[in-house]
């Protein structure tokens, strides 16, 4: 391993180079949010003198974990500089397009720095990726009198318009740039789409097990401000992380705001069309996303929980028979299961595919359904399109080795979509609605998402 610099409009960088790929760590895109900061808006970084270390991870948004055993390891790393960028590129990348990675975890936990979200196996064919730190839970998402919404939002735009302005010093191209997500990361980028803010800093977009919830995010109670809680500093921060968590058992506190200037309507209402319509997606998600979940939830929760997040995601009145029609025979915790998936995940990949297919905007969908070890359920497919079947926790997750041809094939059609545009399989059209399945072996399905359309999209299942 080598060192290697480049120069920035705000200074140098020193990261690393090794075999072929040369990699940055805890770049900054904006000033550390702290003091007045910490629930402003992001502020550019100010230029630094000499050269800046970035070869070791910045701090991380995330400090209380979401789940003690996360499904990807999650390290947590101290400090304040956590609006940052780590970067991978080919060590002789001339103009090469772009992939932008939003980590998921729910708007409060999660970071840039995931091992399974290494970018050296992009790097090595032809990609620069950038994944972006950005500020989580109540600091991010939670909604103030005295403070702009969205400021996570803000952050991931900040990023974007970081990478139109410096992408090319790292051999990238500002005019080819794919921006991806999963989970809430894939969720952000629904929003991005409709973003006004947004407009123009990419081109492309993956949304992969999109979380889009419908319901409002949980505003703090009376007296409780976003100064009130600088003053506390961390300790109090976390605090009163601890308690909007343990008040929402069932729902998540966090998300993006609607209503302000960065989000000015309904995500799922702005992905179709006008500027979102122009950009080419990909979206899909696995076959039985949070299935499992229910196996850990008592008796007496399974149904008032289901019929919670169905509510709070506006469950047509016409999808009830159609979804006691696919209930019909499964025990009730697959059902309440599937329930969840749909609601929490799947509703939002039919919604967001028929209002492109009606507006004609151009769309792939996908269908996660490898049936090995523990089964197709969520994140399992991250490191199969990530091409990292060998990094830390996979095969524990997964239950079984990923199969090699299935890693390449889900590799290749995200390699091939941020190049190219084409992901490698059909796009989904009004005459068959093709799905890929993603299957050992891969297989198109027509009207991939029936079922879920039957449910929740009922005048687009007709």
């Amino acid at each position: 391993m080598t060192d290697v610099e480049i120069a920035l409009s705000t200074g140098r960088v020193r990261g690393s180079a090794r075999d072929g790929v040369v990699r940055f760590l805890g770049i900054p895109y904006a000033e550390d949010p702290v003091g007045e900061l910490r629930f402003a808006a992001p502020v550019p970084r100010a230029p630094w003198r000499g050269v800046r270390d970035a070869t070791r991870p910045a701090a991380t948004g995330q400090r209380l974990r979401f789940d003690p055993d996360p499904a990807i390891p999650e390290p947590i790393v101290a400090g304040t500089d956590v609006l940052h960028v780590d970067v991978w590129a080919p060590a002789s990348a001339d103009r090469s397009p772009v992939l932008v990675w939003i980590h998921g975890g729910g708007w409060e936990s999660g970071s840039s720095h995931q091992p399974w979200f290494d970018g050296a196996s992009f790097a090595r064919r032809g990609i620069v990726v950038v994944s972006v730190g950005y500020r989580l839970g109540v600091e991010g998402f939670t909604p103030f009198p005295d403070a702009p919404d969205n400021r996570g939002m803000r952050d991931w735009i900040a990023a974007l318009d970081w990478v139109r302005r410096e992408i090319s010093a790292f051999g990238g191209d500002p005019g080819r740039v794919t921006v991806a997500g999963q989970s809430a990361g894939g969720g952000a980028v629904l929003f991005l789409m409709g973003s006004p803010s947004a407009d123009g800093l990419f081109h492309r977009a993956i949304a992969s097990s999109p979380a889009i919830l419908r319901a409002p995010a949980t505003h703090p109670p009376k007296g409780i401000t976003a100064a009130s809680l600088a003053a506390g500093g961390r300790g109090a921060v976390d605090e009163f992380h601890r308690r909007l968590r343990k008040d929402n058992q069932f729902t998540l506190p966090f998300r993006p705001v609607v209503g302000d200037d960065v989000v000015p309507g309904p995500p799922l209402e702005a992905v179709a069309g006008g500027r979102a319509g122009r950009i080419p997606l990909m979206i899909g998600s696995t076959a039985t996303e949070f299935e499992a979940v229910t196996d850990k939830l008592p008796g007496p929760a399974l149904i008032p929980g289901a019929a919670l997040i169905a509510l709070s995601q506006k469950l047509p009145r016409e999808g009830l028979k159609a979804l006691a029609r696919q209930s019909n025979g499964r025990s009730l915790r697959r059902s309440v299961g599937a329930v969840i998936d749909a609601a929490a995940i799947q509703s939002t990949v039919a919604r967001t595919a028929e209002s492109r297919l009606a507006a004609g905007d151009p769309t792939w969908v996908y269908d996660f359904c490898w049936d090995g070890g523990n089964g197709p359920r969520h994140c399992a497919d991250l490191p199969f399109f990530w091409g990292a079947p060998d990094a830390e926790n996979v095969e524990r997750y997964l239950g079984a080795p990923a199969p090699a041809a299935l890693v390449e094939a889900m590799h290749d059609s995200w390699v091939d979509f941020v190049t190219t545009g084409d992901p490698g399989f059909p796009a989904y059209e009004a005459a068959d609605r093709m799905v890929r399945a993603w299957s050992d072996p891969p297989a198109v399905v027509e009207d991939g998402l029936g079922p879920v359309r039957q449910v929740w999209w009922p005048e687009g299942a007709r």
